[in-house]
């Protein structure tokens, strides 16, 4: 990893704080946000129940996302079980894959979809930090959108990812919303990390933000 300069350590700072707005807009809880120290060429944190994550130089820390134990992969990185999405597909072929997919309740389906539109909300307030034109596949964050795109395979409609793309880029670029990320950033970057009292600096759950209108009986692959 390259060394972690100011400039670097800020646009971080921005990363996790669009993450933080995001997943909170969806209606996840924001656990804890951190960031390595300035000129740091590696970092390790420890998250909840005693794991750790590295190779990487900042944490938004939330609320898991269930899910079935075939779709889960041992990440070394956090000592844990994640559903990553690596070998989604693979398991989706299969008679298992399917009918856990088609066990998925609504509910369920709008956590995921709180999850996907918090994952690119990192990516996309870097972006707008930066003052550079959001492109999905070029230089945004490749394993946040990689991630993303793999929990849209558990969704109905086929344009699930430039969807939520749209509405996190739309609700960030929002003066409110935008000066939250700033100010949450700034906070961050000053403290290095975020916990007590992080939920009052973040905003509400926007009712219905995510809500996709019949789309309890499609299933993934099927006409949107």
């Amino acid at each position: 990893m390259r060394r972690l300069t100011r400039e670097l350590r800020r646009e971080t700072c921005f990363h996790e704080a669009g993450h933080a707005v995001a997943f909170a807009l969806g209606g996840v809880p924001v656990l804890r946000l951190a960031v390595a120290p300035e000129g740091a060429d590696h970092w390790r944190t420890d998250i909840r129940s005693g794991r750790c994550c590295s190779d990487l130089w900042g944490l938004c820390e939330k609320a898991d996302l269930v899910f079935p134990r075939p779709f889960l992969r041992w990440l070394g990185s956090e000592g844990a079980l994640h559903a990553d999405g690596r070998g989604f597909e693979a398991v989706l072929d299969t008679p298992l894959g399917q009918a856990l997919l088609a066990g998925f309740t609504p509910a369920h389906r709008s956590e995921i979809r709180a999850h996907v539109v918090g994952l690119l909300g990192g990516p996309v307030a870097e972006h707008l930090y930066r003052g550079e034109p959001l492109r999905l596949h070029g230089t945004m964050n490749l394993d946040d959108v990689s991630r993303a795109t793999a929990l849209c395979r558990f969704l109905p409609r086929n344009d699930e990812l430039p969807r939520s793309l749209r509405l996190v880029e739309d609700a960030l670029q929002g003066p409110e919303m935008w000066d939250i990320v700033s100010r949450v950033a700034d906070e961050l970057e000053r403290r290095g990390e975020l916990r007590d009292g992080l939920r009052a600096r973040l905003p509400a759950a926007i009712r219905g933000w995510l809500r996709v209108k019949a789309d309890a009986d499609r299933t993934p692959g099927s006409e949107a």
